[in-house]
């Protein structure tokens, strides 16, 4: 009966060791500030005391199961872990800088060492970011300019979160490009698709991109068939497109025979296609003589002849 007794009494004592132990809080603890606290990490501790510096903001840390017990055991906790694999991810919030947020500081430097207004910015394929703390300014200050007119080339010195303890120090290196103001498509465009008003605007284009066969007006593109498939916000190549054709080939026309003031009109045969403007070979149906003639509408052309031909027409 003692040794019942006894064993029930050991129970019983596990069991309130085992309730008033202390658990992880989570797997992963996430921080505003630079202090980890011990009620950051376990639960049932009721203690505001710092037990670990936070990694930097935006930044993971890992607090491996050694780390845990020694935390426990300088702070009189009964932690035990539950197995081998026990572990903390300790996360830092923080404020993230793009680079979006840089260019308007790093554009002002720039030009005030000569960069013109219309000139691009190519800080290559890297992605440029950074976190400070939550309670840090979003200043972004240049301390350092060097820029070579000649070639672009720059590398600037930034300082992000200005004058706050977790202020962090940024080179950005690059190079400048010239640019010219093109026409561009709003929307894909289908092959035989004519290009209308509404499918056009400006941009700035990097020079090296506008290629001498670009069409740099917006009138010569509106009112243009494309070719082949015409992509999206990109310029357009004067052989990507061609006039719209108003006159097929075999079909029938009105042929205007004009000589001065005089001006007659005859039915004829186109034997070529053309747009307007386009000199064509058209076959007159009354006299069956072909006869070269310049495109002025649909299915219409014009042809000039001297007076004594007007007459025998």
């Amino acid at each position: 009966m003692k040794r019942l007794s006894l064993l029930v009494a050991v129970g019983f004592a596990a069991l309130a060791a085992s309730a008033s132990a202390q658990t992880l809080r989570s797997d992963l603890v996430v921080v505003e500030g630079d202090i980890v606290r011990l009620s950051d990490i376990f639960d049932g501790a009721n203690s505001d005391r710092p037990v670990l510096r936070a990694p930097a903001p935006g930044r993971r840390v890992a607090v491996e199961i050694q780390q845990l017990s020694d935390i426990a055991r300088a702070n009189n906790l009964a932690w035990r872990p539950q197995t081998r694999f026990d572990r903390v991810l300790i996360e830092r919030l923080g404020r993230t800088v793009e680079m979006s947020d840089i260019l308007p500081a790093l554009r002002q430097a720039l030009a005030l060492e000569g960069m013109r207004a219309s000139d691009e910015i190519d800080v290559g394929s890297r992605a440029l970011s950074l976190a400070l703390p939550l309670d840090a300014p979003g200043d972004i200050d240049v301390r350092q300019v060097q820029y070579d007119r000649m070639t672009g080339r720059f590398t600037v010195t930034l300082i992000a979160g200005g004058s706050h303890p977790g202020a962090q120090r940024l080179t950005v290196q690059g190079r400048t490009l010239a640019t010219a103001r093109l026409p561009v498509l709003r929307r894909a465009i289908g092959t035989g698709e004519t290009i209308k008003a509404a499918d056009v605007e400006m941009v700035q284009v990097r020079d090296d991109n506008a290629r001498r066969d670009l069409i740099a007006s917006p009138e010569k593109l509106i009112g243009q068939v494309a070719r082949q498939r015409l992509r999206e916000r990109e310029p357009v190549r004067e052989s990507d497109v061609r006039p719209v054709t108003l006159v097929a080939r075999n079909a029938s026309v009105t042929i205007l025979l004009q000589s001065g003031n005089l001006s007659l009109s005859v039915q004829g045969r186109a034997v070529e296609e053309g747009a307007r403007g386009d000199a064509i070979r058209v076959v007159n149906a009354a006299s069956n003589r072909q006869l070269e003639a310049l495109v002025v509408g649909p299915d219409t052309v014009a042809v000039q002849i001297g007076p004594r031909l007007a007459a025998l027409k």
